[in-house]
């Protein structure tokens, strides 16, 4: 069995993504859907409408009634927010574990997946777009590849970084040339298996090589942007943050200068705070 075979076969241990989630992105993803249709699915599953309803009824929100329904909950804090709590909460299991091979401690993963969430609509706003849930979806799985390929960097860390010193390339490709996948790749792998809309999939699998898609929509970019900054705010870097390329060419094609990251990461700082009380990420 090939390297790259033993590494497919880890992605079926990760805990299956829940069904009505996909269909919610799948719905979110579909411009005739509204945001209605989207709530009418996820309001069928007992334990996410519970876990939401307890957010929305504690401290942080502050509302002035309590809410007894996911549609209560759409109309008092919105439906971007909404969707927000759901999929981070969804997805929080994923990323909890440590992921040694990229030197990332308990939880360092997970929080560099919700600062570049967070990012997607910070940069949005600052390029004068509406907050897209798919972007923000993206945005928050893209490493979900390093939550498989961890080990596999481990065992073979020495001779990735030997490659990226000696060959001047990137982390991830001399993750593909070491062991036959990339981090991106195998996200990409992932999120096809959980048939999340083509856009995301696309997002997930090009967040390295934006540019290198023939994919027009403009997620695939935002999400590279998003992953980015939240390095250069070295939140979750860990081994391969030291060995990023420049973002000059993303920078400059949305026109935007070192005043615009140092807003960017203000921002951040504010808005992870926030987060964390909401969602006790510790």
């Amino acid at each position: 069995m090939s390297l790259v075979d033993k590494i497919l076969r880890k992605v079926a241990q990760l805990p299956p993504f829940p069904v009505v989630v996909q269909r919610a992105l799948q719905l979110v993803a579909n411009p005739n859907s509204s945001a209605q249709d989207v709530v009418d699915v996820i309001q069928f599953d007992q334990s996410i409408t519970a876990d939401v309803l307890r957010l929305c009824n504690s401290a942080y929100f502050s509302l002035q009634r309590k809410v007894n329904s996911l549609r209560e909950a759409l109309v008092l804090i919105g439906f971007n927010q909404l969707f927000e709590i759901i999929l981070s909460r969804q997805s929080s299991h994923l990323f909890s574990g440590p992921s040694t091979g990229y030197d990332l401690q308990r939880g360092e993963l997970w929080r560099h997946s919700v600062a570049s969430s967070l990012l997607s609509g910070i940069i949005t706003k600052r390029l004068g777009r509406q907050p897209s849930p798919v972007l923000f979806t993206a945005a928050l799985l893209h490493d979900i590849g390093k939550v498989v390929l961890s080990e596999f960097v481990k065992d073979y860390f020495e001779e990735i970084k030997k490659l990226v010193q000696e060959k001047s390339v990137s982390f991830s490709d001399a993750e593909k040339e070491v062991l036959g996948i990339d981090h991106a790749e195998l996200g990409g792998r992932i999120t096809e298996e959980w048939k999340f809309p083509k856009v995301i999939v696309s997002s997930v699998r090009y967040h390295h090589a934006p540019f290198s898609t023939s994919d027009p929509d403009e997620t695939v970019r935002l999400t590279h942007l998003c992953d980015v900054v939240a390095m250069l705010s070295g939140i979750g870097g860990g081994s391969d943050g030291l060995f990023y390329h420049s973002p000059e060419e993303i920078l400059n094609h949305y026109r935007l200068n070192e005043e615009d990251i140092e807003r960017f990461m203000i921002q951040l700082e504010d808005q992870f705070g926030q987060v964390k009380e909401l969602l006790n990420v510790t």
